[in-house]
């Protein structure tokens, strides 16, 4: 044995032995049917009169890289190769006195057995050959259902915004989540309890249980580099967990022999589709609100490529993806024409007095509020009033105007000296409406090396490195109620490695170690203030000399209005920065009418979160009229005109975030046991155990806060499902 393949072995006989110790624990050991990352070839060997073959010689050949397996049928007859990359193998099988039996294209997917039956012809009939560009999938292998989305699928369906994995809605049971962010929901379940995995490595964000860089980005892995995913829906394997909903277990593309590559570009614009009568827009002088196609303009670009280092024994594979979208949103008041016009429906008479048009107080009409009239003159709205005024229509009279008049005690109720601060408070404000630019920037890398290092070792690296940025693009609908310089500026950094190392002891012996180290690192922060905010709430017209100690604007709030300065949830230095590395083992093993696997996975992960809302200040305003009241002259409101104008204000103090620390861990072992020829039966057992940080924040007060929960009670049994090939055809499956 060579000093390389010596070392392998005893690395790898350690995993054996706890994997080992851990069958021993159940009655009957843990399961092949699948896997995360790879398929198998599996079927059973006859003469021409349906007789078992034993003892007959297998050999598969993968045809892009040349890397062969050999193994033996049993004394059914029965013969299964695992731990095969999704590709296209050829199958050999030879035995004493019968004429060689080759297929010449086998089709294997993830997490599937692809069934060969092989007759064998005595020698003298000659050599058989099947030529077949793929086996059907149809599993009769085990009861989980798992649909599987291959080549095709990918690389010639459309999909809205590149995220390869929106087509696991091809899959039964699968629908969009009503938000529309892209997150999706198995059989009702929530879109929150799914499991994601990339080559065997853990593809999701610990901190919002959604895949890496959440749906707000674009895609976080390049669509060139997917080979194809299989949805886990119901039954799945003990193998698979951290899930109630499905897994989806993605396999990446390696190189081969062959220098091959693909080059693609996509471009959608959304002026090319029809108006949405539910996206509106409002004009700010007409008030009218119309329905309105926004500027949408999506192109996704990129190639994949790989080959040989070295032939037979390197390969590499190398992606790259570049996504651009161009999609301006537009700022606007949440009830336009009750934001920038109310009119005093109950007020068809403006009273002048010596020239002077005045508000007065409606009895019973809460839209007008108090002003003063001349002395001597009595209300022409208080009941028993004896002299009325002269009077013309005033169609734009406002009762936001009359309130700023009876808010400031501008003398007499003097109307058009309130309409005038009035209508130059609106003038400002809706300065802070209208279009905003907002972009959304993507760039991936993917780099994978492929090393056959022995016959019996083989060992695969990847690295995918994901930069988002996207200014303003924190709201991504085409309209929002936040002013234009309040929508805010999103960015993610994500970057993963998974290394694996495949070693095979013996044609039935193989062990599996993966090895994953990634950063989800997502920050958002506020757009620069608009020169509006710069003047009014950074700086102060009322106080000269005054600056914001904070250097930002609070954010401001106005009934019917919008939100503008820096949002509540500003600003966020680390939402979340997680760095998990994950240490993953699967043992399987071929005994008999068994096909056994075992393993470990556990996954510490370090999360610092840093979203301290309210950091800024937050007022909020129940009227137009009361915030310019503040505006213009602050601490004029109430009975006494001594009081804020505002209704509420918020700000936060504390700790801007917290670090902590979790451990995930599980333990598996499955068997799947070929009970008769066309029956297999599946058991396996599961067990997850989450380590919860410790308490942030305990309150003495209250017992509840001074632990964590712990529940060790975790145990996951997969009893009773099996699969049965009824007619022998492999056409159906019960």
């Amino acid at each position: 044995m060579r000093e390389n393949e010596t070392g392998f072995f005893l690395f790898k006989a350690c995993f054996v032995s706890i994997a080992m110790i851990m069958a021993l624990f159940l009655c009957t050991s843990g399961g092949f049917a699948q896997s995360t990352t790879d398929g198998a070839i599996g079927g059973t060997v006859t003469d021409a009169s349906g007789a078992a073959v034993p003892g007959a010689k297998v050999t598969v050949k993968s045809l892009g890289t040349n890397a062969e397996e050999l193994v033996m049928t049993d004394d059914t007859g029965y013969f299964r190769v695992g731990k095969l990359p999704p590709a296209a193998y050829s199958v050999t099988v030879s035995a004493p006195g019968f004429a060689p039996f080759t297929v010449e294209r086998v089709v294997v997917q993830v997490g599937s057995v692809t069934d060969v039956p092989a007759k064998l012809n005595v020698a003298a009939a000659g050599a058989t050959v099947v030529v077949t560009a793929e086996i059907p999938q149809i599993n009769t292998n085990s009861a989980e259902f798992a649909p599987t989305v291959d080549q095709t699928a990918i690389g010639n369906l459309p999909i809205n915004g590149g995220r390869w994995s929106n087509f696991v809605l091809l899959t039964p049971g699968a629908v969009n989540d009503v938000n529309g962010f892209g997150l999706i929901s198995f059989r009702g379940m929530s879109t929150l309890l799914n499991n994601n995995t990339v080559d065997g490595g853990d593809n999701n964000q610990a901190f919002f249980s959604e895949e890496r860089g959440r749906t707000r980005i674009g895609y976080s892995s390049a669509k060139a580099a997917v080979q194809e995913f299989q949805v886990n829906t119901s039954n799945y394997s003990a193998e698979y967990g951290r899930a109630a909903g499905a897994v989806v277990n993605t396999v990446t593309k390696s190189g081969t022999n062959q220098y091959y590559g693909e080059a693609y570009f996509y471009d959608r614009d959304n002026s090319w589709g029809a108006i949405n009568p539910f996206t509106t827009l409002t004009n700010k002088i007409t008030l009218v609100t119309s329905p309105y196609a926004p500027t949408d303009v999506r192109k996704m670009y990129g190639f994949g490529v790989g080959g040989p280092i070295k032939k037979d024994r390197i390969f590499f594979f190398l992606a790259f993806d570049r996504y651009d979208r161009n999609f301006p949103g537009t700022a606007k008041a949440t009830t336009p024409s009750a934001f920038f016009a109310l009119p005093l429906a109950n007020l068809t008479t403006a009273y002048t007095m010596d020239g002077t048009t005045n508000c007065f107080q409606s009895n019973g009409n809460s839209n007008i509020n108090t002003g003063n009239a001349k002395a001597g003159v009595p209300n022409p709205f208080t009941t028993g009033a004896t002299a009325v005024p002269n009077g013309a229509n005033v169609a734009s009279a406002t009762s936001g105007a009359c309130t700023l008049v009876g808010n400031l005690g501008l003398g007499n109720g003097n109307y058009a000296a309130g309409l005038a601060d009035y209508t130059n408070g609106l003038s400002g404000l809706t300065n802070e409406t209208g279009p905003v630019p907002r972009k959304g920037q993507a760039t991936i890398f993917f780099p994978k090396i492929d090393w056959q290092i022995s016959s019996k070792n083989h060992a695969t690296v990847e690295v995918n490195r994901t930069r988002w940025y996207s200014p303003a693009g924190i709201q991504t609908q085409a309209s929002n109620t936040f002013g234009v310089a309040s929508f805010g500026n999103d960015y993610v950094r994500d970057t993963w490695g998974v290394a694996k190392l495949y070693t095979s002891f013996t044609a039935t012996l193989t062990n599996e170690a993966r090895f994953q180290y990634g950063r989800d690192f997502e920050f958002e922060f506020a757009q620069p203030p608009t020169s509006y905010e710069q003047a009014n709430f950074v700086t102060s017209p009322n106080f000269p000399g005054y600056t914001n100690p904070l250097g930002l604007p609070p954010d401001v709030f106005i009934t019917n209005g919008f939100d503008m300065g820096v949002p509540t949830f500003l600003q966020r230095p680390a939402f979340p920065d997680e760095r998990r590395t994950q240490y993953a083992d699967t043992v399987s093993w071929s005994h008999g009418k068994h096909a056994i696997k075992f393993g470990a996975d556990i996954a510490p992960t370090n999360d610092l979160s840093e979203n301290l809302r309210l950091q800024y200040g937050s007022f909020s305003y129940s009227s137009v009229a009361n915030y310019l009241s503040d505006l213009i002259s602050p601490n004029h409101c109430g009975p006494t005109q001594s009081s804020s104008c505002y209704s509420s204000y918020q700000q936060a103090f504390g700790p801007l975030g917290f670090a902590f620390h979790t451990n995930d861990l599980a333990f598996f072992a499955e068997d799947s046991w070929r009970m008769l020829p066309r029956f297999t039966l599946n058991i396996g057992l599961r067990y997850e155990y989450e380590m919860l940080p410790g308490v942030i924040l305990p309150n003495p007060a209250v017992p509840q806060t001074q632990q964590m929960p712990s529940d060790k009670n975790n145990l996951g049994p997969r009893i009773g499902f099996f699969a049965w090939d009824v007619t022998g055809s492999d056409h159906s499956v019960a």
